[in-house]
């Protein structure tokens, strides 16, 4: 699918600081609402409302008080006493006044009008082509509760004319008590609308931590396991199979890796759910885009950014900065504490010599690989190669042989334990495509392992390639976390993952064998991204 056209970069704006016309505003410039202004100011040690007439915005850790640039450093958020400031907000927040903030935005919104016409118009005529390819029944607004999920969702509904597009609300079970209050909002606001929550109930949050460590930077496992994969879960039971159109709050200016992407996107390696296509009308807006549109439209959004938050996923995500953080110690209380006691009680288990400097300075976010857990042992792929038969190995398992092992090798083709040795308990695995037997799998014996499986290959030109993913689902076996980024893998919906076990449904299976390639799963199984060692 080509990329549509760039916003116009003709098109001018006023720029809230100088008040001066310029070409490119500043990509994260945000306006700073009173409830912030009082925090930072009291952060800074002045009198509280001593900017209460002045017109603030923030850009990253930098403030501009009349124009005037503040800067913050990370430290300033660090040491602050979080419960002294807490005090402090609640003594003066009765006092606070959004007059000049009100009479500012109003000035920016008039100086500003034309182009956000220009942005509004741009972005509907982008969702009305995008979608004049799909039934109604199959376009979808993904949301948040975040600013940029917000006004998508919005211009979708304005360009389409549908008040009853399917939402689907992502609930990590990590949301700011903000985002959860503004969801109800939102779905009382807009009766009409299909409001699909998706939650994984089936995981507890701080028990995956415990087995498989804290997400850090490059090893988000929970972005799968409590959003990726719980919204998978209600498009397929919506859709089926059924290829639908998503409309997500993806901007380019967000982050290095969605600057890769297309406005609409297709390409089974960019896209984490392979049953949509991905539509960002605002792919091509600013921070001050976004807040102009909200402000102008008078649209609601989340409270947390009054607050200071300039974005609000998961409010204990590795990637949340200094500033966040110090927000969530002030705001948040409660769960902080409770957060930073069990990331110390892990880098004790793991064998850090300063624990509580490990967690303070952020050291854990760097975290790679399972060093330290007894759960690493788990995506070791420990094999013997078979003696007395040719293209045969013996892998350890970490459970006994079952019909959930062989039930994994569905992708290869029809599992026929009929045409295997029954005394033997032989499997043997047919190819999807010719019907020749190509594996035979049975339960073993081996010195050294607990259990076994003895895996030959046959009537295949490399037999290597096919041990290779052979043991990717012994991998999968073995350290299935539920992480359940098989099921978003899986354009077919034929993996299901639950209590139960991971089973694959040979009635929908098309035997793409996406689900152990490299290319969407590294190493056959997410677990071995996280939990390797060196």
């Amino acid at each position: 699918m080509p990329v549509i056209n760039t916003v116009s970069q003709s098109d001018k704006g006023i720029c809230p600081l100088c008040g001066k016309k310029t070409k490119y505003l500043s990509a994260d410039l945000r306006p700073v609402f009173p409830e912030e202004r009082l925090l930072i100011e009291l952060i800074l040690d002045k009198e509280p409302h001593f900017w209460r007439d002045s017109s603030v915005w923030a850009c990253n850790n930098r403030y501009y008080v009349d124009g005037k640039p503040i800067s913050m450093s990370n430290t300033i958020y660090e040491t602050c006493d979080a419960n002294q400031i807490a005090v402090a907000l609640q003594n003066g927040e009765p006092s606070n006044s959004y007059n000049t903030f009100d009479q500012n935005i109003r000035l920016f919104i008039a100086a500003n009008q034309r182009r956000l016409d220009f942005l509004k118009d741009e972005a509907i005529q982008f969702i009305q082509r995008a979608a004049s390819k799909y039934k109604p029944e199959q376009i979808v607004a993904s949301f948040s509760g975040g600013k940029d999920s917000t006004v998508t969702a919005d211009l979708a509904i304005k360009a389409l004319s549908n008040p009853s597009l399917v939402h689907i609300f992502g609930d990590t079970t990590l949301e700011f008590p903000a985002t959860s209050e503004y969801a109800e909002r939102y779905r009382a606001a807009h009766p009409e609308a299909i409001f699909q929550i998706a939650r994984n109930d089936d995981q507890n949050f701080y028990e995956v931590c415990d087995d498989i460590g804290p997400p850090a930077r490059m090893i988000r496992w929970c972005c799968s396991m409590f959003k990726t994969g719980p919204i998978t879960r209600i498009i397929n039971s919506l859709y089926g199979s059924e290829q639908i159109l998503t409309f997500y709050g993806i901007r380019k200016s967000e982050s290095v890796s969605r600057s890769k992407y297309n406005r609409i996107e297709d390409s089974a390696d960019a896209i984490k759910i392979k049953q949509q296509t991905v539509a960002s009308p605002i792919f091509f807006w600013k921070d001050i885009d976004i807040w102009l549109y909200i402000l102008g439209e008078n649209i609601d959004f989340n409270e947390a950014y009054r607050r200071g938050y300039d974005r609000v996923g998961c409010w204990c995500c590795p990637n949340n900065t200094p500033r966040a953080q110090a927000l969530s110690r002030i705001y948040m209380p409660e769960q902080s504490k409770a957060w930073r006691d069990f990331l110390i009680s892990f880098a004790k288990r793991i064998g850090k010599l300063d624990p509580e400097t490990y967690v303070d300075t952020g050291k854990w976010k760097a975290r790679q690989g399972g060093n330290g857990l007894t759960s690493a042992n788990d995506v070791k792929i420990r094999f013997t190669n078979c003696t007395a038969e040719d293209h045969a190995k013996i892998y350890r398992l970490v459970r006994p042989f079952d019909d959930e092992l062989t039930g994994m090798f569905v992708p290869f083709g029809r599992v026929a334990p009929e045409l295997g040795k029954r005394i033997l308990r032989e499997v043997i695995v047919l190819d999807s495509r010719t019907n020749v037997p190509i594996l035979s799998l049975q339960p073993f014996t081996q010195d050294g392992y607990d259990y076994a499986v003895k895996v030959r290959t046959m009537n295949v030109a490399d037999h290597d390639n096919l041990q290779r993913m052979v043991g990717y689902q012994i991998r999968k076996f073995n350290a299935c976390r539920k992480c359940l980024k098989c099921e978003s893998v899986c354009r077919a919906g034929a993996i299901s993952i639950s209590s139960t076990g991971y089973y694959i449904d040979p009635a929908k299976c098309i035997h793409c064998k996406a689900c152990m390639t490299a290319k969407y799963i590294d190493g056959g199984c997410t677990m071995d991204k996280y939990l390797r060692t060196k």
